[in-house]
């Protein structure tokens, strides 16, 4: 249940995603979501970062991955942190734009992420 409210959600507010994400479920015949946000929509926020020319749609990913930090569902919040918020760790430049954009809990989410990369 908890990946169908993400997708619909994200959907929802990223209509333009809908074909991606037809063809994932017809590649992987159910919905992925740590793949389908690490393929898909981390690769995309990512581009949108390194051009840094669409500030309006990088703050709507940001606001949506806002709600996504809030929620009481684990899974939800796991795409995030493991899948989205782990990789702008693994690219310094990114993560500084990133972090940026990012509101409080997902900034949050985000410090507990690179403090496991660091071990603290």
């Amino acid at each position: 249940m908890e990946r169908d409210t993400l997708i619909d959600q994200f959907i929802r507010q990223f209509p333009e995603f809908y074909d991606c994400y037809i063809e994932h479920l017809e590649f992987n015949q159910e919905f992925l979501g740590h793949v389908f946000f690490g393929d898909e929509v981390y690769t995309y926020v990512e581009k949108l970062l390194y051009e840094n020319d669409d500030i309006e749609q990088i703050e709507k990913f940001f606001s949506f991955f806002e709600w996504m930090a809030i929620q009481t569902d684990l899974y939800i919040v796991q795409v995030l942190s493991t899948t989205v918020l782990y990789n702008f760790g693994g690219r310094l430049n990114i993560l500084e734009k990133a972090q940026c954009y990012m509101k409080p809990y997902t900034k949050k989410l985000s410090q507990e992420i690179e403090d496991l990369h660091s071990g603290k």
